[in-house]
């Protein structure tokens, strides 16, 4: 009589490929070896577990966590992989999914490297693999670390989003062996240049992030994507170095902080500008974190900066200060029930609650234009909405009309619908996440690579192709990250709607309830979903509602 056995293929490849160790390869290398090596099992029933374009760096791979899930429910006896590295480079990780494994009595073999649990040295030799396997992932994560240094010492611009007011250029220059190469550098745009050095100067007059941005508001200073400066793009501009001077000052201050500079400080005589490489760490999405400042590799470009290293430091160290001090914002939550749902007639922007003013009775306070508020006047003029009055006046409204049992019914569909959709939509987002997180696993491996080629190879013929190509992979690399981290928002939010939507369906079955709720939080969820859009133009407020035979109406205040 045969031996039936459930046979788990692991089968993993960051890269698409049909060469060599490809998905299908690998399935048929495994199947192989179990027809040559496990002739006990007479009838394998092959069950494929297919991870195509993940890193073994992350255990979060859709198909290795549905293996997982069959593993704890013991639906397999062995699971074949066709080398161990398949399962992940982590000794931590490949540990806790062994010791799985033996709480379920489920065999492990690694095809290639004849690795077998159910011996006490294959079992040994596994632990010794994994152990190299981490070691070569480290290594090659090392090594990019140590190209980044040597490209930082020619000062050469390695691509991406050139900062305002400078364009990427290649040069062409002899080296100290008379050979000709080329290289990427920053030239400056003046026309951006000065606008960039009147913000610093701005900065270090009013010393206040928000009277900057009042300032470039009511005198139109944009980005480079002509957009209007905020409190945090202006920060981030102020504080990157490229703009700096490398002068003794500039290297005292870099040097103080730890960072790691390959020129002595006979090399900071002024002449260019500083290029700050391994800064950032990139996250999920368009996000970036900074690297503590001892990671820092400060270098001197071939452009010319516009900051001393003086202002710089002190730009920096005023920067530093305002954020340590901070000042305490008072709590708007729980005060307008229609916050951030109202906009602008006049300029499109979103209305914000102001002059809030509480006594015994009661709390007034205002909405106002954000674009009027953050322009001191000089980009909107529109006059402010009276919050309190408009609040009470829209909720009685939205009252009046739940008093109908079919208006009661179609909110209450509302709010389902609504529940469906978010659900729905956090689904997609996480089939639309994997890809993404694909797509960037494979161009950051391609960057590695050419990295690595370009500071092996000194030739100017390879640096001319291999630096637009990294420019290239540079800008899609920040899309896709956009569009993740856009992503990443909205399942949170997501997240966090469906409890609001749940409690509001509770509240809308009971008409009573509702009536006398004075949840200002829930109040607001019922706003978000019973109103589709609030327009006010200084004398009117326009409101279009979600509900049927009730779409549109107008409130003076």
């Amino acid at each position: 009589m045969g031996v039936n056995m459930n046979i788990a293929i692991y089968s993993r490849k960051s890269k698409y490929s049909e060469k060599g160790d490809s998905i299908d390869n690998q399935i048929q290398y495994c199947k192989d070896y179990v027809n040559m090596h496990l002739k006990q099992i007479t009838e394998p029933n092959f069950i494929l577990y297919e991870d195509e374009g993940f890193s073994a760096a992350t255990t979060i791979r859709p198909k290795f966590q549905k293996l997982i899930e069959d593993i704890k429910t013991q639906k397999i006896h062995v699971l074949i992989c066709y080398r161990l590295d398949r399962i992940n480079r982590n000794v931590s990780d490949f540990s806790k999914t062994l010791e799985l494994l033996e709480e379920n009595n489920i065999s492990f073999i690694s095809a290639t490297e004849n690795f077998d649990t159910t011996t006490p040295m294959g079992k040994a030799m596994i632990y010794i693999a994994s152990v190299f396997a981490q070691l070569e992932r480290e290594t090659t994560a090392e090594r990019v670390r140590d190209n980044m240094l040597a490209l930082s010492r020619t000062g050469r611009w390695l691509g991406g989003l050139s900062p305002l007011g400078y364009k990427s250029e290649s040069i062409i220059y002899m080296d100290e062996s008379l050979k000709e190469r080329q290289l990427y550098k920053l030239v400056p745009i003046e026309k951006e240049l000065n606008k960039v050095l009147l913000i610093f100067i701005k900065y270090m007059e009013t010393r206040s992030l928000s009277q900057l941005e009042t300032y470039c508001l009511a005198n139109h200073i944009k980005t480079q994507k002509n957009c209007d400066f905020t409190k945090n793009s202006l920060s981030l501009l102020l504080q990157n170095p490229t703009y700096c001077i490398a002068d003794k000052d500039a290297y005292e201050y870099f040097s103080d902080l730890g960072c790691i500079i390959p020129c002595s400080v006979k090399d900071f005589n002024g002449q260019h500008g500083i290029l700050c490489y391994n800064r950032t760490k990139h996250l999920t999405g368009n996000r970036q974190k900074k690297r503590p400042s001892k990671e820092w590799i400060v270098a001197i470009g071939k452009h010319h900066g516009i900051i001393t290293g003086k202002d710089f430091a002190f730009t920096q160290n005023l920067i530093k200060h305002n954020r340590t001090k901070g000042t305490p914002r008072k709590d708007t939550s729980q005060v307008a029930l229609f916050s951030g749902q109202i906009t602008c007639s006049c300029c499109g922007s979103r209305l914000r609650i102001k002059n809030i003013r509480r006594n015994k009775y009661k709390t007034t306070f205002s909405y106002a234009c954000e674009m009027k508020v953050l322009s001191k006047g000089s980009r909107c003029q529109n006059k402010n909405l009276p919050g309190t009055l408009f609040d009470d006046k829209l909720l009685a409204i939205i009252r009046n009309m739940l008093f109908s049992l079919d208006i009661t019914d179609t909110a209450i569909r509302i709010l389902l619908q609504k529940e469906y959709l978010i659900k729905s939509e956090a689904e997609t987002v996480a089939f639309q996440s994997n890809a993404l997180k694909q797509e960037l696993a494979a161009i950051n491996e391609e960057i590695a690579n050419l990295l690595k080629q370009l500071s092996q190879n000194s030739s100017p013929l390879l640096a001319k192709y291999i630096l637009p190509q990294l420019d290239k992979l540079d800008e899609k690399k920040k899309r896709l990250e956009e569009q993740l981290h856009n992503l990443t928002m909205n399942n949170s939010k997501a997240d966090t709607q469906l409890p609001d939507v749940l409690k509001s369906y509770n509240i809308l079955t009971s008409l009573e309830t509702l009536l006398a709720c004075h949840d200002v939080k829930n109040l607001q969820t019922l706003a978000g979903v019973l109103i589709k859009s609030i327009y006010w133009d200084g004398i009117t407020a326009s409101i279009e509602l979600n509900i049927p035979c009730h779409e549109q109406f107008c409130i003076d205040c």
